[in-house]
Order: structure tokens, then C-alpha cells, then sequence
């Protein structure tokens, strides 16, 4: 007893006693026939096969529509609704799975195929009229297609859960297949209420029209001596309408009866036959009524019956035509709605491969107008993302190639010379950074102090390398003194890029100082012609002469040496800067300096003024740079006097340059003072910027103010271009920092 009990319990037996009592019930509704109307009965029999269909599949179909359709044989007498259930199965499992509802599949098949199966049947079975045939099939279809609807709708609200072995409701209805059986229920049950009330009154009227064929028969003129074994004309009179009445003799009538189709009679009192509600009853039906003389008079039903029956078929056939068009409309609405559904399922696709989409045409406006922006969003999401992968991608090259670090609470502190910012480690957390700063690059951090945002060029402290990095900040915090965010990039190749320029710079500048070295080569060179003949004259004299001999000789070794000099400098501007500093006497180089450019600032008439304190500290400066910078700003200078002149109306005074050389607390600077044209207001911004010039195509290339800030940011000092105040012309400013000032910095 405890086995079987724990044997119940098994889900799998659970599952089968379930279904099983499902089966039981089914089978029990099936049986039960419910006639509404003569002709119109209802049973529930597809309601169970096309349930078994959705929710168990073919095979379990079969079987139900099998057992659910016999008691259809006990009625009838025939299976022939046994054999089209079981195509209907077959039916519904091919074209259901494309989406297609039961209620349109079972319209077109009961329609078309049912149809023919029934106009045949009924013919050879029954002989049964056209208009009875039609009234009968369009009864059977209407009454499918409601049992149809109300499985559609059975369907759209419940499913069946096989792990629960129950019926469940369904969390998400369907909005295809719930119009579908809206419109196919409503459309449908409007059809077959029309329909039953047409036939409901069958009944009624066909009793009444007995009543008055046995009325007429009691007053036709042939009934006291028309001669028995023929027929004969009999007229309705409220119908208007013209019968046949057959006399037979009393001993021969249901022998002839029997001739002419009868199978029930009614004599005018009230039957009690069971199947009155059957279309075979009035088809079969005759009206009897005794004549003198051992005749009896036979009256068949069947003309006035198949006259009605054509009547309720032409009544009832526009709406069993709107019912077929508005199913096939149902369809294409269907068909459209599936295909929009279907775009959105290519559309999902694509989003979901990261795909273009392309808008297609639709039906629906506002399936078209949501695609398209789907499409429009998607599209732009995708290019976005196809953005943020190349930027990552360029982020990993520069992670790889530059040592990209990102960061933020960017802040530099002048007086340790340091970077110091905070990074955000994804393991090991937030991490305090200090990157120690050249004391030479200290300058150019505290000239973008407070600025929003900032770009910086540098290089590390202690460093054997010529490695320069870059700093890239955003976003200035006062209360911080610093900076939110920022990003340094390690510049590999920057020291080199740069010492290239300045020697293509300088190479292009050799052009425009190929005059000033023939010039300035031309004037010791002729000195020391003139020195060595003269030189010569004393020495053949001799006597007292020997001594300004000496001073002569004397005199050509150092213009000797200046020109060698000057050869020498030409040649160390043309090559490639190595940045080698050497102990550099600041006043000896503004002294080289001024007398490289003497021999100009005479010939344009300029005068050269050098103001300069007794004593210097030795710097650690490239002298050959420097002098460069000040050769350049004492051509610029020379140049911005010739243009003043030629705008000069009246006269003016003398023409000068002013060079003075200051020492400050932190630094040692050099201005370079000018009466010229001043500074130009096209290139007031971008004076030391690559190729800015005010100078016409020939004189100029607009290189030697950009090679000069170059020369001195690698020093770590400042260079400054701005008109002079409440006077003409320009000064040039140029900051050196002290020894002790650098030395305190690195310390």
C-alpha cells in the first residue's frame, strides 16, 4: 500500500492521471449536443482536438479529434465529421506554425474543402437541395468557426506549463494574435447569432405553413371529386403561393407517399416527433387529409421548405461575405503587422551585431517613424562606440609608446621643483605621485600658473636621459592651487625634433646673413692687408720704426683671430645643437655679440650703446646659442630702424640700440632697447611662434625669434618681446637664472 501510494505521488504518474481526467472531461463536453436552432447545433468537440494541438502537438491532436468527433457518428449516422476533424488537424499543424490563427485556417478549410465534402455528401445521401445544402454548410462553418475563435482565445490567455502539469495563465499577451481573435470572434458570432435568428424561426414557420396547407385542403374545389392517382394545382392563399396535391386511394396512399419522398406526415394535430429540429424532418415531411370517397389527399413539404431555406440563404450570404473578406483583410492586416515585426527583429539583430541599420519601408506610420529613430540612435550609438574603441586604441598606443599616465589634483610646487597629482590604480587604489622637475623647466610651470588649461613641456630631474615629457592639465582649482585633472605623455623623440628645427631654423637663417658675414669677413680682412703693408714699410726702414712695427703685427694676429672666430661661429650655427654648456662670461659674450654686429649698425648709421654692471658670475650657458639670440635680436633691432625711417616724414632723432645688462635677486637679464618701428600688431601674439614675420618674401623667414625661445627654454629662462613705453621701437628682455638660485632649487 505505501509503494503505491509513493508511486502516485511520481510527477511522471501525476502527469498521466492529469491528463488523462483532462481526456475524460473533454470526452463527457464532446457528448453533449446543444441545438439552438433547427439545422444549427453546437458541440464542443474542435474546441478540446485544437487545444491538444497548441499545447501536447500532431500526434496527441489526432487521438483527441478522434474521441472528441465519435459521438458525431451516434448523431448523424455518418463519420464524416470524424474524417474532416482529422484533416483539420492536419491543416492547423501545417499552417498554424506559420502564425496563422486557428479561426482564418479553419475558415478556409471548412469554407473551401468542408464545402465540397458537404455539398456532395449531402447530395448523394440525402438529395438534398442546393439551398438546404448551402444553409446547412454555412451553419457548420460558422459553428467551427466560433468553436475556432473561442480556442484562439483560449490560447491567447492560457498556456500549458508541462513541468507543473497545469494550465497557467500567460504573463504577456500576444498583439497579432489578440486582434485576430477579436476580430474573428466578434465577426464570426455576429454571422451565426444572424444566422440562428433566421432558422430559429424554422419551426414556426414551417408549422404554420401546414396549418395552412390543411386549411386550404379543407376548402379545394377537387376534394369531392377529383379522381385518385394524380396531382393537382393547390394555392395558398396568405403565401400567394402555388402547391401540388396528390390523391391516392385510402388503401394505396403511404404506398404513393412513399413515392414522393414522405417519410413524416402530419395529419393537423400536433407531433411529438423527436428530430423536428432536423432540415431531413421538413424535407421529408407530408401533409395528409381525408377526402369523400376513400381519398386521401398528400401535400409535400418539401418545395415550400427549400423556397424558405433560400430565402433565410439569400438573407444571410452578404453577411457570411463580409465574414470571408474581412478574414482575408484580417489576413493581410496580420501579415503586414508580422512583417514590421519582423524588420524590428533584423533591426535587433544588427544593434545586437553592431551592425548599420537601414531604415526599410514599412506599412504602419508609427512603426516607421520608431524605427527610424531606433535607427537614427543605434547608428549613432554604433559610430560612438566605433570612437570610443579608436580612442581606446590610440590611448593603448600611447600607453605603449609615450607612457601615457592619467591623472588628477594636478599641483606643482616651485619651491621643491616637483609634479605632485594623485592616480587611481584599479588594485592597488589611490596612489600620491611626485615627478621631480628640472630646476631650468621651473619657469615655464610657473608662467601657466592659474590658467584653466595648460600644456607644458619639461624633463625630469636627475636624468642622464634627453628625454622631455609633456603635460597636459585641465580645469584650475584656486582653493587646490592646482589643477583636476590631467595627463602626462612621455615625448621620446622631442629633444631631437627640436634640436632638428632649430638646425633647419638656423640653416635658413644663413641665408640672410650671408651679406653681414661678407661684410663683417671683408672689413678684418682689409685691416689686415693695410697692417701688413704698412707692417712692411717700417720693417724696411727699421731703426726707431720696430717698435709700431711690433703694435702692427700685433695688431694682425688679432684680426687674424677675430676672423677665425667668426669662421668658427658660422660654422657651430650650422651644425646640430647638442646642448653642451659650458662656464660662460655673460659680458665677454655681449661684447662678441655686439662686435660681430658693429660693422652693420655703422653702415646703417645706428648708434650702439653697451651698458653692462663691473662683475658677473660665471653661468652655465650654450655660448654659442646665446650669442646667436643676440646676434638675432641686434638684426631685428637694425631692421625695425630701417622700416621707422622709411615711414618717417620729418626728421628724427639719432638712431639707437641700447643694450643693458640688470642683475636681479634670482636672475641675470639682458635687454636689448631699439627707436624703431616697434612691435607689429599682426604678429603681437605669436612673435616667437614658427615663421611669424612682418618682413617682406626674401628677408626674412620669420624662424629666428622661434629659435630663440627655443635656446632659452632649455636654459630655463624667459624671453620677452613688447613696445617700449611712451616712447618708439621695441625691447627685447632675455632672463637668466642665477647660480644660487638654481643651485637652491635642486637642493
Amino acid at each position: 500500500m505505501v509503494g503505491e501510494v509513493i508511486d502516485a505521488d511520481h510527477p511522471a504518474r501525476r502527469r498521466w492521471l492529469t491528463l488523462a481526467a483532462a481526456f475524460v472531461v473533454a470526452l463527457a463536453f464532446s457528448s453533449l449536443r446543444f441545438v439552438a436552432a433547427p439545422g444549427f447545433e453546437f458541440y464542443a468537440g474542435p474546441v478540446f482536438y485544437m487545444l491538444a494541438w497548441r499545447w501536447f502537438g500532431l500526434k496527441p491532436a489526432l487521438v483527441v479529434a478522434a474521441a472528441v468527433m465519435t459521438p458525431t457518428f451516434f448523431w448523424w449516422g455518418h463519420p464524416v465529421s470524424i474524417a474532416l476533424a482529422i484533416g483539420h488537424v492536419f491543416v492547423i499543424d501545417r499552417w498554424a506554425r506559420g502564425r496563422h490563427s486557428f479561426s482564418t485556417i479553419t475558415l478556409f478549410y471548412q469554407g473551401l474543402f468542408g464545402s465540397a465534402i458537404g455539398v456532395v455528401f449531402l447530395s448523394l445521401t440525402y438529395a438534398s437541395p442546393i439551398e438546404v445544402s448551402a444553409i446547412v454548410i454555412a451553419r457548420k462553418v460558422l459553428c467551427e468557426l466560433v468553436l475556432a475563435g473561442a480556442a484562439d482565445a483560449i490560447v491567447l490567455f492560457f498556456r500549458y506549463d508541462p513541468r507543473r502539469v497545469r494550465i497557467v495563465r500567460n504573463e504577456h499577451l500576444s498583439l497579432q494574435f489578440s486582434i485576430d481573435a477579436l476580430v474573428s470572434n466578434v465577426v464570426a458570432c455576429a454571422a451565426a447569432l444572424f444566422l440562428l435568428g433566421q432558422l430559429n424561426g424554422v419551426t414556426a414557420a414551417v408549422q404554420s405553413i401546414n396549418e395552412r396547407v390543411s386549411h386550404d385542403l379543407a376548402d379545394w374545389p377537387g376534394r369531392t371529386d377529383a379522381p385518385a392517382g394524380r396531382s393537382y394545382p393547390l394555392r395558398i392563399n396568405d403565401e400567394g403561393r402555388v402547391t401540388r396535391v396528390f390523391v391516392a386511394s385510402a388503401a394505396t396512399w403511404r404506398t404513393d407517399a412513399g413515392r414522393l419522398g414522405c417519410e413524416r406526415f402530419d395529419t393537423g394535430r400536433r407531433s411529438n416527433t423527436s428530430d423536428r429540429n432536423t432540415f431531413t424532418y421538413w424535407l421529408h415531411l407530408c401533409v395528409t387529409a381525408p377526402l369523400p370517397s376513400a381519398r386521401v389527399a398528400i401535400v409535400p413539404m418539401r418545395p415550400m421548405a427549400t423556397a424558405m431555406f433560400g430565402d433565410i440563404g439569400r438573407r444571410t450570404a452578404p453577411l457570411l461575405l463580409f465574414l470571408f473578406v474581412a478574414q482575408v483583410a484580417l489576413m493581410v492586416f496580420r501579415r503586414a503587422i508580422q512583417r514590421s515585426l519582423d524588420d524590428w527583429v533584423v533591426a535587433i539583430g544588427k544593434f545586437r551585431a553592431r551592425e548599420t541599420i537601414d531604415v526599410r519601408p514599412t506599412r504602419f506610420a508609427e512603426t516607421a517613424e520608431l524605427q527610424a529613430l531606433f535607427a537614427t540612435a543605434s547608428n549613432d550609438y554604433l559610430e560612438a562606440e566605433h570612437e570610443r574603441a579608436r580612442l581606446a586604441r590610440a590611448v593603448t598606443e600611447l600607453r605603449a609608446t609615450m607612457d601615457l599616465k592619467l591623472f588628477s589634483d594636478v599641483v606643482f610646487d616651485p619651491d621643491e621643483c616637483a609634479l605632485r597629482f594623485v592616480k587611481l590604480d584599479p588594485t592597488l587604489g589611490r596612489r600620491d605621485i611626485v615627478m621631480r622637475v628640472t630646476s631650468a623647466d621651473r619657469a615655464a610651470f610657473q608662467s601657466v600658473g592659474g590658467q584653466n588649461d595648460i600644456m607644458v613641456e619639461f624633463r625630469m630631474a636627475n636624468s642622464d636621459g634627453d628625454d622631455w615629457y609633456l603635460l597636459l592639465a585641465h580645469d584650475h582649482d584656486a582653493q587646490l592651487d592646482g589643477w583636476r585633472y590631467g595627463c602626462v605623455i612621455r615625448l621620446r623623440t622631442a629633444k631631437a625634433f627640436q634640436t632638428q628645427m632649430r638646425h633647419n631654423a638656423r640653416l635658413m637663417e644663413l641665408g640672410g646673413m650671408a651679406s653681414a658675414l661678407s661684410h663683417e669677413l671683408r672689413q678684418p680682412l682689409f685691416t689686415i692687408a693695410l697692417a701688413a703693408e704698412n707692417g712692411g714699410t717700417l720693417l724696411d726702414r727699421m731703426g726707431d720704426a720696430v717698435l709700431p712695427a711690433r703694435r702692427k703685427f700685433d695688431r694682425i694676429v688679432e684680426q687674424v683671430e677675430r676672423a677665425t672666430a667668426i669662421i668658427q661661429r658660422t660654422s657651430t650655427y650650422a651644425r646640430i645643437e647638442r646642448d653642451e654648456r659650458e662656464p660662460t662670461d655673460l659680458l665677454q659674450t655681449v661684447q662678441n655679440a655686439a662686435r660681430f654686429m658693429r660693422a652693420v649698425v655703422q653702415e646703417r648709421d645706428i648708434h650702439l650703446s653697451i651698458v653692462t654692471p663691473e662683475a658677473l658670475p660665471t653661468l652655465m650657458l650654450p655660448r654659442v646659442g646665446v650669442e646667436q639670440i643676440l646676434v638675432n635680436a641686434l638684426q631685428n633691432a637694425a631692421d625695425s630702424i630701417e622700416a621707422a625711417r622709411a615711414l618717417r616724414v620729418s626728421p628724427a632723432p639719432p638712431d639707437r640700440i641700447t643694450v643693458r645688462v640688470e642683475v636681479g635677486a634670482d636672475a641675470i637679464g639682458i635687454a636689448i632697447e631699439d627707436t624703431g618701428a616697434g612691435l607689429h600688431a599682426d604678429i603681437a601674439d605669436s612673435a616667437f611662434q614658427a615663421f611669424s614675420t612682418t618682413k617682406p618674401a626674401g628677408k626674412g623667414t620669420g624662424l629666428g625669434l622661434f629659435v630663440c625661445r627655443q635656446i632659452i627654454d632649455e636654459v630655463g629662462g624667459t624671453i620677452t618681446l613688447a613696445d617700449n613705453v611712451a616712447k618708439p621701437g621695441a625691447t627685447l628682455r632675455m632672463q637668466f637664472p642665477k647660480p644660487s638660485a638654481a643651485l637652491a632649487a635642486a637642493a
